[in-house]
């Protein structure tokens, strides 16, 4: 800074480090000769990886890279086995607690058979949280074998000293976890191949004792028993097939003599002759009816013929009138229609209003 009164500079100091090694370094160094001095780098203390592991757990970040690359390494050389990760911070603040999180988990668990802890490459203060005592701590108290997949080859963080296994980068920690699928197959015929000679190799020896102590007649005569017994054998199963197929042939004659059966009791059969005969019936019917309507219409034309005849009308048709007086009733007597009243008149076609007036005497005839 500059004292601008007297025109002084001055060195303000705010953080000291030893010269040379950095605090970091110098933290580290420390932290892995305490460590090691307690016995945690032994390679004793060491757990072999299990060499088929049927689960692996994996505690690093689910959004890096890493998780990518060791997911794709697995699929190729064991596709199939079980993959379980613990979300974990890498880096900053929290990430040394979220891997001891992550190792306690899976060691209380029992879930998996290895677990690696895995994150990229970066500097020394990217990659402290794995330098942390606590990390360093949870390797070594995890009852699971443990690898270590910190940055990259050239990269040595204090987890990679105390884990069971350091791997140079967390791709090549997915390949040292799991062998491949071929190698398994190979080591498997190759197994195969050993056991099926030393089978070979016992059975020879035991034909050659069994040939040394005499035993061959007794094999002749075992091999003749066996030649009668498959003889029976094959007597018996042919005896068995032909039984087998007369029981088929009479099953299929039992069968068709139901189908004929049941083919002369088809309903459809039956319901074609009901609806023939309600036809015929259907239709005598209705002529039966057609006739009785004639017979009916013809008596109903003559008796209103008749009717005609006799009905009044016909009379008014021939001049004839029907007088009404003003009660309504006939008037069939001059005097029940008295003059002055009113008359009404029924003619043919139509109705008259009249009044009536007294008839005038008619003159008296001359004679002559």
């Amino acid at each position: 800074d500059v004292y601008e009164a007297r025109g002084q500079y001055q060195l303000i100091v705010e953080a000291l480090e030893p010269e040379g090694l950095g605090a970091l370094q110098l933290a580290f160094e420390k932290l892995k000769e305490k460590l090691a001095a307690e016995g945690l780098f032994e390679a004793a203390r060491k757990r072999p990886l299990p060499p088929f592991p049927r689960r692996v757990g994996i505690v690093t970040s689910p959004t890096g890279a890493v998780i990518q690359d060791m997911l794709n390494v697995f699929e190729r050389r064991f596709p199939g086995i079980h993959i379980r990760l613990y979300p974990a911070l890498v880096q900053g603040e929290g990430a040394a607690e979220a891997v001891c999180a992550g190792l306690r988990y899976f060691g209380e668990s029992g879930w998996c058979d290895v677990v690696i802890v895995a994150r990229g490459g970066g500097s020394l203060e990217d990659l402290w949280a794995f330098n942390e005592e606590a990390v360093a701590r949870a390797i070594a108290a995890c009852p699971v074998p443990v690898i270590s997949a910190i940055g990259h080859e050239t990269d040595f963080t204090i987890a990679d000293f105390v884990a069971d296994l350091r791997a140079p980068t967390p791709s090549a920690a997915a390949e040292l976890a799991t062998g491949t699928m071929a190698g398994v197959l190979e080591r498997f015929a190759a197994l195969e191949g050993k056991l099926g000679q030393g089978l070979r190799y016992k059975l020879a020896l035991s034909g050659r004792r069994l040939h040394e102590l005499g035993i061959g007649r007794a094999a002749a005569t075992l091999r003749r028993a066996l030649g009668r017994r498959q003889q029976r054998t094959d007597e018996l199963d042919y005896a068995l097939r032909e039984k087998m197929r007369a029981l088929g042939v009479e099953k299929r004659r039992r069968w068709e003599r139901a189908a004929a059966r049941l083919a002369a009791l088809d309903l459809r059969l039956r319901f074609a002759k009901f609806y023939r005969r309600l036809a015929a019936a259907e239709a005598g019917a209705e002529q039966c009816v057609r006739l009785k309507v004639g017979r009916a219409r013809a008596a109903l034309d003559t008796l209103t013929a008749h009717l005609s005849q006799l009905s009044p009308l016909k009379i008014l048709e021939r001049g004839y009138a029907i007088v009404q007086n003003e009660a309504g009733a006939v008037v069939t007597d001059p005097v029940a229609a008295p003059a002055g009243s009113a008359i009404a008149v029924r003619l043919a076609r139509g109705s008259l209003r009249a009044k009536v007036e007294r008839d005038r005497p008619r003159p008296a005839s001359k004679k002559k």
